[in-house]
C-alpha cells in the first residue's frame, strides 16, 4: 500500500486545506476602551433603574393599573399630539422596546383601557387610512393622567427632600443630558455584528 493512502488523521487535521473546510472561526473585532466612569455608571444605573423606575411606576399605578397600561398612558402624555392622541403603531413601537410583550398583549391592554370600568381611551380609525388607528385620551383618561402626575410628583418629592438645591438642579441637568445622549447612541448603533466569521480565506459577516 502506498504511503499516500496511509496518512494519519492528525496529519489530515494539520493540513491547511482540510482546516479551511472545518468549522468557521469567530474573529473578535477590536472593541473601544472602557473608562472607569463607564464601569461605575453601569454599577449605578442598573440598580437605580429598578429602585427609582419601579418606585415611580408603582406610584403611578396606584394599585389599579398594570405597568403596561401606565406606560401606554404616559406615552400618550409625553409623545402624543397635544398629550392626548397618538398613532397605534407608535404605541407598539415604543412598548415592545420597553417590555418583552407582543402586539396581541398591547391590543389587550388597549381594549381593557377603552372598556368599562376604565374607559380611559378611545380607539378610532385614521381618516386618511382605514388600516391605521389613533388612540385618544377620553375625559376620564385626562383625569387619570393628572392623578398619575400628582402621584409621581409626590413620590419624587420625598427623594428631593433629601437633596439641596444644587444637587436637585444637577440631577435634573444630568438626567436631561443622559436622555438626549441615549437618543443619539440609539441612532448611531452599528449595524455590523460584534464579530466576524472567517473560513481561512477572507472574513465574512456572521449569519444571523
Amino acid at each position: 500500500m502506498s504511503s499516500r493512502h496511509n496518512k494519519s488523521p492528525s496529519a489530515a487535521r494539520s493540513n491547511p486545506a482540510s482546516a479551511k473546510q472545518g468549522a468557521a472561526r469567530r474573529v473578535e473585532l477590536p472593541q473601544p476602551a472602557v473608562s472607569a466612569a463607564a464601569r461605575d455608571f453601569l454599577d449605578l444605573f442598573y440598580p437605580v433603574h429598578y429602585k427609582i423606575g419601579i418606585g415611580i411606576e408603582d406610584a403611578l399605578r396606584g394599585g389599579r393599573l398594570t405597568r403596561h397600561q401606565v406606560a401606554i398612558l404616559w406615552l400618550i402624555r409625553s409623545e402624543g399630539e397635544g398629550g392626548k392622541r397618538i398613532a397605534r403603531k407608535e404605541i407598539e413601537r415604543s412598548i415592545t422596546r420597553w417590555f418583552e410583550i407582543g402586539n396581541s398583549a398591547i391590543s389587550k391592554a388597549l381594549r381593557v383601557l377603552a372598556k368599562p370600568p376604565y374607559e380611559l381611551l378611545a380607539i378610532v380609525e385614521n381618516p386618511l387610512s382605514a388600516r391605521e388607528r389613533y388612540v385618544l385620551l377620553t375625559p376620564a383618561g385626562e383625569q387619570q393622567i393628572e392623578w398619575m402626575v400628582g402621584q409621581g410628583h409626590r413620590f419624587l418629592q420625598r427623594m428631593v427632600d433629601h437633596l439641596n438645591a444644587d444637587e436637585s438642579a444637577q440631577g435634573v441637568h444630568f438626567l436631561t443630558r443622559v436622555s438626549a445622549i441615549i437618543d443619539i447612541v440609539e441612532r448611531e448603533k452599528p449595524v455590523a455584528p460584534a464579530a466576524l466569521v472567517t473560513d481561512g480565506l477572507k472574513p465574512r459577516r456572521a449569519r444571523r
